[in-house]
């Protein structure tokens, strides 16, 4: 999506959380994969955010590898995180899905995020 769009307005928020083995000391290495100033990342260790979006996306599992859009007048206003205006994940595989939501498509995931910004 970075490469993809070059709108210095456009901002990635990913949050690394301790899923599949991940600990702290593997965001470092993590994060050169997505080299942009656009983008921000965050170690979540105790999965604050993996239980917060559980309760916004009311989904049966820690809500983690999942993808959301936010418009530029989003704001987190109270203790759990707002809603995203579309989300899609990667829970299970794309044959067996673990949740009724779409699941990651790039393409699909860019075209949204063209609507969202308008």
């Amino acid at each position: 999506m970075l490469s993809k769009d070059s709108d210095p307005d456009l901002r990635v928020y990913m949050v690394w959380v301790p899923k599949q083995r991940g600990l702290e000391r593997d965001v470092a290495s993590a994060t050169t994969q997505y080299p942009d100033p656009r983008a921000m990342h965050f170690w979540d260790g105790q999965g604050v955010l993996m239980r917060g979006y559980r309760e916004t996306l009311k989904t049966p599992e820690e809500a983690w590898d999942v993808f959301l859009l936010y418009g530029p007048d989003a704001r987190w206003d109270d203790a759990t995180p707002p809603a995203p205006e579309y989300w899609a994940h990667q829970l299970g595989t794309a044959d067996k899905p673990r949740m009724t939501r779409p699941w990651l498509d790039g393409k699909v995931f860019y075209e949204r995020l063209i609507r969202v910004r308008r």
